[in-house]
């Protein structure tokens, strides 16, 4: 299986270092970055299985900010492989599908608890409450057409999304920064790649 990371962050960014190394060592196969600005529309993705997109430092409220991302915005409305939008990479994926975003007047920065409100396998191994790395200050404001909210949080009303036909989900948090107190978010990545494994088989 071939994963491909979109790289939304700012240039040198650590986050998408860690990203990169978390997501290898969980799909034991072979783990691609492309930054978004070289995302353009017709651009060959056939040879990748799965596709991540990234956090981001940006905000949606920046000036701009949807001219920035109008390519990668086209690629998440077309494509279909399996896909995890993370954080900003989820509110991208959330905007394609035509949901707002919103401010949320503070930034959330560390780890809360979420609640699954619908049954997936996403959730396997999981605690019926469990606790997540958020860093935002900004969020969906609504669930976007032809998904299904999955997961909330008394901070964030759309935690978790699945999209009713293809195996795309998008999560407000970033389950790659884990710990051994904290590790539903290693979790949650092992399942949503075992879900690609049987889509893509």
């Amino acid at each position: 299986m071939r994963t491909l990371i979109i790289d939304n962050y700012l240039p040198n960014s650590p986050q998408i270092e860690n990203l990169y190394n978390v997501l290898k060592d969980i799909t034991v196969h072979t783990v691609e970055i492309k930054d978004y600005s070289t995302i353009h529309p017709g651009e060959e993705f056939r040879l990748y299985d799965v596709i991540v997109l990234s956090g981001s430092q940006r905000k949606f409220a920046e000036p701009g900010i949807m001219d920035t991302f109008t390519h990668e915005i086209d690629f998440i409305k077309t494509t279909d492989k399996p896909m995890l939008g993370i954080c900003f990479g989820h509110q991208l994926l959330s905007m394609a599908f035509g949901a707002d975003i919103i401010d949320m007047g503070v930034k959330f920065d560390g780890y809360y608890m979420v609640q699954p409100v619908s049954d997936s396998e996403l959730f396997d191994g999981l605690p019926a409450k469990f606790l997540v790395r958020e860093s935002h200050e900004e969020m969906v404001a609504d669930v976007p057409f032809d998904f299904e909210l999955l997961a909330s949080s008394p901070n964030c009303p759309i935690e978790v999304i699945k999209n009713g036909k293809m195996p795309i989900f998008g999560v407000q948090f970033h389950p790659e920064r884990f710990d051994d107190e904290h590790p539903a978010g290693k979790l949650i990545l092992e399942n949503f790649f075992k879900l690609a494994s049987w889509y893509t088989k």
